[in-house]
């Protein structure tokens, strides 16, 4: 599959000295705390453990489903498969959380055999719409499972390099696709629901964080904070208004005038995202005076009975004058997560958050389960879960997160040594010194040369000195040239990475003018059994 010219080459400059693994939904630092709990049998931590432990979706014996060809839509029952993917992502996980936790090897080798089949098997994510689901949800939940056992040396060594060459390929570069506003289906760069975007999003982080790729963590992290669709988290949480009696300010969810189930897939997305970044000391949490909770307070006070005001909401496509009462009530795992953070951690105010979460935990029975325990359908598995295990704090655990805190406040720095990996699976791929600098060229000629042109283009310079490139489209393409120094690239698969490095520093970037990714339609997507995730017009 063909890459954009510009995301071809900083796909492969990963910077590798600022990233902590594990990094993603787990760090090592909630794996001390669980096994400190567990030792003495505390509650929630042994609940929600021994829920884990005894369902079929975490057990060494469990068997992976992967095929060539995933499909996830309004099919038929013989085509539409993407349970099996769903299903072996959340396994890998378990599986990958047992291992952390137990450190019996067994679960580790489980976990590795699902990801090994799936970057073996895998080759098409199809037709419609809701292959980005597919990309973004399943895309950041198979990063999460290779980030536990990324350092379990049998799949460092024998698996991840294929598992990351398949994800680059066909969850990657759809993530990108989509997240540019590429779709064929996009009327305007709102047509898709929060929740479609979110998704995307946070694929893109965990890749980058698995990969060491600062271009990729920094896209999602920019996206989120800029972003023009509807996962940017301006557009996500759509307004601010004023909360009766208190007048203090909440946040009106993109989606609350379509259902609260899908407002709700929302936050739990938001979560995903915000502690991805937390855990390599991005604090998207607070960001835009902590917009996530002003949202998740709205939420959860209007889910818990009350009323909220709502202002008029349009994209263009669909209109919404007052919030829906559709699916109010909802829980979904990821409360024990945002009130950890903001009234534990950081000591905010939080109280329809702490409510909801209290509420959340009792309809699932004393503690949050996970993917895998709660129930079937693709709703069940958009999210991981498990936040009693992986998050709930007791006194002591505050005052040591609260410490831990304080140092968050900063994204992962890009201006030390690169690497950069590029392809060998041509005699004309060879590891080549780039000119060292400081900080990326504001001025560099970019030479794409194919079986039949060569196209030249000069970039635009940006405020903070970062290059961006006209778009540029190309095929067949084999060498770039950056000033005076050649770079040869060839077509997927990669299957050999020979390493360069520089110090140049790249904070961003924008992929441009890619082709449509293999198996993409442009027919509207139909949704799915809890409803259209589009703003079908």
């Amino acid at each position: 599959m063909a890459l954009t010219l510009f995301f071809q080459l900083f796909l492969f400059l990963n910077f590798t000295s600022a990233f902590v693994h594990p990094g993603l939904l787990v760090s090592d630092t909630d794996i001390t705390r669980i096994k400190a709990k567990l030792a003495l049998k505390l509650d929630p931590w042994q609940s929600s453990w021994d829920k884990l432990t005894s369902i079929p979706y975490a057990q060494s014996t469990y068997k992976n489903n992967a095929v060539s060809r995933v499909y996830r839509g309004t099919a038929t029952v013989e085509t539409e498969n993407a349970e099996r993917l769903w299903h072996d992502a959340a396994a890998a996980f378990n599986l990958g959380l047992r291992w952390k936790i137990e450190g019996d090897a067994q679960y580790a080798k489980a976990a590795a055999a699902i990801l090994n089949a799936w970057g073996e098997k895998l080759e098409i994510l199809d037709k419609d719409d809701d292959q980005y689901l597919t990309a973004g949800f399943q895309g950041y939940e198979l990063a999460n499972a290779a980030e536990l056992i990324r350092d379990f040396t049998p799949f460092a060594k024998d698996g991840l390099t294929k598992f990351n060459a398949m994800f680059e390929r066909l969850i990657l570069s759809k993530n990108i696709f989509f997240l540019e506003h590429r779709a064929g289906s996009e009327h305007n760069v709102k047509h898709f629901f929060a929740n479609w975007e979110l998704g995307n999003m946070a694929s893109v982080m965990a890749f980058g964080v698995l990969t060491d790729n600062s271009t990729l963590f920094d896209f999602a992290v920019d996206y989120f904070k800029t972003g023009s669709g509807n996962g940017g988290i301006n557009n996500c949480i759509s307004n601010l208004v004023k909360e009766p009696g208190t007048g203090n300010l909440l946040g009106q969810p993109q989606e609350s005038g379509r259902d609260q189930g899908h407002t709700g897939l929302d936050f739990q997305m938001l979560g995903v995202i915000a502690q991805q970044a937390w855990n390599q000391g991005e604090d998207l949490y607070g960001f835009n005076d902590s917009k996530i909770l002003k949202g998740a307070e709205y939420y959860a006070r209007y889910n818990l009975g009350n009323d909220v005001p709502f202002e008029p909401y349009t994209n263009g496509i669909v209109s919404y004058d007052k919030i829906s009462a559709a699916s109010r009530g909802a829980h979904r795992p990821t409360w024990e997560l945002l009130y950890a953070h903001y009234a534990q951690i950081k000591g905010v105010d939080a109280p329809w958050t702490e409510e909801y979460k209290n509420y959340t935990v009792k309809a699932m029975g004393g503690f949050e389960g996970g993917a895998g325990s709660w129930g079937e359908g693709s709703g069940h598995y958009d999210g991981l879960g498990w936040g009693s295990l992986l998050y709930h704090l007791d006194e002591d655990d505050v005052a040591v997160a609260s410490n831990v805190s304080t140092s968050n406040s900063t994204s992962p720095t890009t201006n030390s040594s690169t690497t950069a990996f590029l392809p060998s699976s041509t005699s004309a791929s060879t590891s080549t010194s780039v000119p060292t600098s400081t900080s990326a060229p504001t001025s560099t000629t970019v030479a794409v040369t194919s079986s039949s042109s060569t196209i030249s283009k000069q970039p635009v310079a940006t405020s903070n000195s970062t290059s961006v490139y006209p778009a540029t489209q190309t095929s067949g393409f084999n060498s770039f040239t950056i000033s005076t120094t050649a770079v040869n690239l060839a077509s997927s698969p990669r299957p050999n990475y020979p390493t360069i490095t520089t110090s140049q520093s790249f904070a961003s970037f924008i992929a441009i003018a890619s082709p449509a990714p293999t198996g993409y339609n442009d027919e509207e997507g139909e949704g799915e059994e809890e409803g259209d995730d589009e703003c079908s017009e």
